[in-house]
């Protein structure tokens, strides 16, 4: 989405509230048709297939027990819940009405967001590297390469930095959400440079860093940032991201934080690492879970 270059902050970053954006450029094209693709909101179809994931006890033992010899017979145990291209607006998870094989979890208008503050650097020559802190299956990453090579921009490197283990296992002292569970959402290095590959985006701009915040940040090879986006979901991985990476984002620079709004710990290691720092940048909302603020000083 072309931004103008005089307009204000808050309209450099505008969203498309309930409709996709209509492309004009060859480049909005590329981009718009990548958007739909990792969220896989181009190939919506009314009804989509959701793996069982029983939640009661006794269902999940039964289910361990049959899954193995469905299996065998190449049969799976599924549902169907009603779905729609809006449905990849807004952000969700992948036991929702979405398709499960998207690269993303996130809906476009978060993928739109992150298009604008792109865009918007490379416009206003905001010097640094963009980073995505805990990136699943790398969706969000790829857009992000696929934005600088949209517009030529050889001299950013797009930092992709997780376990690929999953999460940590939560200090209960601190972390309040009782269902995390160590080696959540894992997905495995291999898989997300497969990922890369499959939208031909691997190469030598995209830099990974393997490992529990904690082991890498504090030594990562970063000078500046541009764009610092985090999706920890934990109180002590956010503060992570913040405590070792904050201070590399330049003036001018975004810093985008999903599950604000949802998790009370992500929110409080947020709010807390602002008041430390006396950080007054306007919060603002992307969707039902992710905000974002311009760094002005």
């Amino acid at each position: 989405m072309p931004v103008n270059s005089e307009a204000t902050d808050a309209s450099c970053i505008s969203l498309a509230v309930e409709t996709f954006p209509k492309p004009e450029s060859a480049e909005e094209l590329y981009l718009d048709l990548l958007k739909k693709t990792l969220t896989r909101a181009l190939v919506a179809r009314p009804f989509e297939r959701q793996t069982l994931r029983p939640s009661r006890p006794l269902l999940r033992r039964f289910y361990r027990f049959l899954q193995p010899q469905l299996a065998a017979r190449n049969y799976e145990l599924v549902r169907l819940l009603r779905s729609d291209a809006h449905q990849y607006v807004e952000s969700g998870n992948e036991t929702k009405t979405r398709a499960e094989d998207a690269e993303t979890m996130l809906g476009t208008r978060q993928l739109d967001n992150m298009q604008a503050c792109i865009e918007d650097a490379i416009r206003r020559n905001v010097p640094g590297d963009l980073l995505e802190a805990g990136v699943w299956r790398g969706g969000m990453t790829i857009l992000m390469r696929g934005v600088l090579k949209a517009y030529g921009d050889r001299k950013r490197a797009v930092w992709v930095a997780d376990s690929f283990a999953g999460l940590p296992t939560p200090d209960t002292r601190v972390e309040t959400y009782e269902d995390w569970r160590g080696g959540e959402m894992a997905v495995s290095l291999e898989d997300v440079r497969q990922n890369f590959g499959r939208y031909g985006l691997l190469d030598d701009q995209v830099r990974f860093l393997k490992g529990f915040f904690n082991e890498t940040l504090p030594g990562a090879p970063i000078a500046q940032l541009a764009v610092l986006r985090a999706d920890a979901d934990l109180y002590e991985s956010t503060r992570d991201v913040l405590d070792h990476l904050y201070s590399k984002l330049s003036i001018g620079g975004y810093a985008i934080f999903d599950d604000y709004v949802n998790l009370p710990d992500c929110r409080k290691a947020i709010d807390e690492y602002r008041d430390q720092h006396e950080i007054t940048d306007p919060i603002q909302h992307i969707d039902e879970r992710a905000v974002f603020w311009h760094r002005t000083r």
